[in-house]
């Protein structure tokens, strides 16, 4: 007589391969839907909220179903297998993303100079929405930013402006910054240069004759300019200080990790022949940027690096 043995089913095996399958094609389609602009990123931070609960609670479904297959060989093993491997793929980067919150300081605005901050061109917006709820208590600007993020610092080139103003356009365009707005320097004043020159040459800012060397010696008084005003007083003109030439950039970057948008501000000055770069990053989104600002900074600054090589003097 052949003995049949029924086996007992494990209900939460297949349960988990259902929540585990619904979880991971939320997660793929919202994430696709939002790295396409196509979703705005409040709907996608809500979609992989739920999407990461779900896998959470298919993964635990799935351990219980294995549990149940090894202590009385209940069927349900291939669907909790099944149910582990598409929870490890929204866990995995859901974990990233919460040890990146509870690990880094809550900044959405990141900047190589925190005292003098590269400015933007045009005003930016900036939404924190219902997530304020999660740390009411806002951080003070740039509060950590250097303890976490010390490889977020300006980069000086031996190098001319436009020089190095071609390597960063070259550098943006390669890292997918879209440039939106720059401001270049202004020219010098040709008008202002002209008054200056007659200046020079009229007889009221000569040196008087009384004052005048003579011819066989030289005087070691300084000449000094001035000019008369119709009340008898003379103004002496001061040497103009020259300002250093400044390129501002404005675009718009693009996260690596969740496709955020973030405003990005280049600014390039000219300092005793060298030229120094500086940049800042700003979420348009959330509270908290798990350190996206600086990722964009950092990389995109190493590649401006390898781009001058032979030029940076840090």
């Amino acid at each position: 007589m052949k003995i049949h043995y029924d086996r007992p089913v494990s209900h939460a095996a297949f349960w988990s391969f259902r929540f585990a399958l619904f979880a991971f094609v939320l997660f793929v389609i919202s994430a696709g839907l939002h790295w396409f602009a196509i979703m705005q990123s409040e709907t996608f931070l809500a979609l992989f909220l739920i999407a990461t609960a779900l896998a959470l609670l298919a993964f635990l479904l799935a351990f219980y179903g294995i549990l149940q297959l090894w202590m009385v060989g209940a069927k349900g093993g291939r669907a909790s297998a099944k149910a582990v491997l598409l929870t490890i793929c929204v866990l995995v980067p859901a974990s990233g993303v919460a040890w990146r919150a509870y690990s880094l300081p809550q900044l959405y605005d990141i900047s190589t100079d925190t005292t003098d901050v590269p400015a933007f061109i045009e005003p930016i917006t900036h939404e924190a929405n219902w997530l304020t709820a999660l740390n009411p208590e806002a951080a003070a600007p740039y509060a950590g930013q250097l303890e976490a993020y010390p490889q977020v610092t300006g980069r000086r080139y031996e190098g001319a402006l436009d020089r190095v103003f071609d390597a960063v356009n070259l550098v943006a365009a390669n890292r997918g910054i879209r440039i939106i707005a720059s401001r270049m320097p202004e020219p010098d004043n040709p008008e202002s240069a002209a008054i200056d020159q007659e200046l020079l040459s009229s007889d009221e800012t000569s040196v008087p004759d009384a004052a005048a060397p003579d011819d066989d010696e030289e005087s070691d008084q300084p000449i000094v300019l001035s000019d008369e005003t119709s009340d008898g007083e003379t103004n002496f003109s001061e040497p103009a200080i020259p300002v250093p030439a400044q390129i501002v950039l404005q675009g718009v970057a693009r996260a690596p990790m969740l496709g955020t948008l973030s405003d990005v501000s280049i600014r390039l000055s000219e300092e005793a022949e060298t030229t120094f770069v500086d940049m800042r990053s700003v979420s348009r989104f959330g509270p908290h940027d798990f350190g996206a600002n600086a990722q964009i900074i950092s990389d995109f600054l190493t590649a401006l690096d390898a781009e001058l090589v032979g030029l940076s003097v840090r």
